[in-house]
């Protein structure tokens, strides 16, 4: 389809709002990303699924509800490996779509979690997950990030076989190049980029702090969610963030010149990053905004800002509206109220300034203008909020009914 536009969707993992300089008007983190944001489109109120890459990802590439399960008792790594994969097969991706289309489709991939493991090569003429790399072997490759006793005692620590989160952005960069510089117009490309992941480890070029101070607290971390010696230490990974998310600055700087002014440009995070909210740093296990309300920017698109609540299950939808010229699909792709949600279980209702968090044991309602640090009394609100919970809680239970007896029939051949 020769009117339809070239889209590049440049995914950043653990991506705070308030840290990229989108929010507050702030340049200095992350200069390009602000230009693209002043021309481009923001929306103010992007929501994740959920807080993790495996619920998020499944969800913004399929349009579908975040992975979640199983949160039984006694679920293992394996069983949550086995429900992303089952989830990835049953679902049409937005490279799916797009390749029925026409589109070229390649996707760079440095995130485990979003490999062909998974499934979410499906639909894509080129997929790199980089799944057979030596996790032992030039760790950071691309950056100047040198392979010390620190980086190397934390890998031996690393939680994927055969994987880890060291991988730069420059490791990526001369087999995008190759690609978009073959590729026919229409294409989409996918990038993941785990520069901005816990361990914060940006070059050498980008730190403003010693490595002294850099690997010992991403050690503390990295050993202990609860961070020890934290009154020392949170600020030194602060620090280390903010010079990872300048470091993936320059990747955006690098794909904008790389792609030119034609395709659609759109960047995104799929979950926050804590750093002692609520006694919490990472991410995965809470829903509060710092976790879940992320950067999401269009460029060479309509350009403004969006305030009311977008989830990025919509994503798909926005990609494909947007590139067939339909510049009223923001507006038409915003809701009320947006869900999020992990496998604890716990779910969060979000309003365009409100935010109702359930979990079993814990109900929680803030204002969002004065912030998460203390809840309001609105009794009326508070209601509204259940009733929203509830009526999510009611559609899960009833879609994994029907999935449970799908599958029995599936299994008892006779069908």
């Amino acid at each position: 389809m020769p009117d339809d536009q070239s889209v590049v969707l440049v995914t950043i993992d653990s991506f705070r709002t308030d840290y990229c300089g989108v929010a507050a008007g702030d340049t200095d983190t992350m200069p390009t990303l602000a230009a693209h944001a002043e021309d481009g489109l923001v929306f103010e109120n992007a929501v994740a699924p959920g807080a993790a890459t495996f619920a998020s990802a499944t969800s913004f590439l399929t349009g579908t509800d975040p992975v979640e399960r199983p949160d039984a008792a006694g679920a293992t790594r394996e069983d949550m490996k086995a429900h992303v994969r089952e989830h990835m097969a049953a679902r049409r991706s937005v490279a799916e779509e797009f390749s029925e289309r026409g589109y070229e489709t390649a996707a760079f991939t440095a995130n485990p979690w979003t490999s062909r493991y998974f499934g979410f090569d499906e639909g894509f003429d080129r997929f790199e997950d980089f799944m057979e790399n030596d996790a032992s072997s030039d760790l950071l490759e691309g950056g100047e990030q040198e392979s010390t006793i620190g980086t190397l005692a934390m890998n031996a620590a690393n939680w994927w076989q055969g994987q880890d989160m060291f991988m730069s952005w420059e490791a990526l960069a001369d087999e995008i190049t190759e690609w978009t510089a073959q590729a026919d117009d229409p294409y989409f490309l996918w990038v993941f980029l785990v520069d901005s992941h816990l361990p914060y480890l940006p070059p050498k070029e980008y730190r403003t702090q010693s490595r002294l101070k850099t690997y010992p607290a991403n050690m503390g971390l990295f050993l202990s969610r609860d961070l020890p010696f934290e009154s020392i230490l949170h600020d030194v990974l602060t620090t280390a963030y903010e010079n990872s998310l300048a470091y993936t600055d320059e990747f955006l700087s690098f794909l904008t010149d790389e792609v030119g002014e034609d395709p659609l440009f759109v960047v995104h995070g799929d979950h926050g990053e804590a750093f002692g909210e609520h006694g919490m740093y990472g991410h995965g296990r809470q829903l509060y905004e710092h976790l879940v309300n992320v950067p999401l920017v269009v460029c060479n698109g309509p350009s403004g800002r969006v305030e009311e609540p977008f989830s990025l299950s919509r994503l798909p939808a926005l990609l494909h509206g947007l590139a067939s010229g339909d510049e009223s699909v923001p507006e038409r792709l915003t809701e009320p109220y947006v869900y999020s949600s992990t496998r604890m279980p716990n779910v969060a209702v979000r309003g365009k300034d409100w935010k109702y968090i359930w979990s079993p044991d814990d109900r929680e309602l803030y204002d969002l203008t004065d912030g998460e640090d203390a809840e309001v009394d609105d009794e009326d609100l508070r209601a509204v909020g259940q009733d929203l919970v509830d009526f999510w809680l009611g559609s899960q239970s009833e879609k994994e009914r029907v999935v449970a007896a799908a599958a029995e029939l599936a299994e008892s051949g006779r069908v």
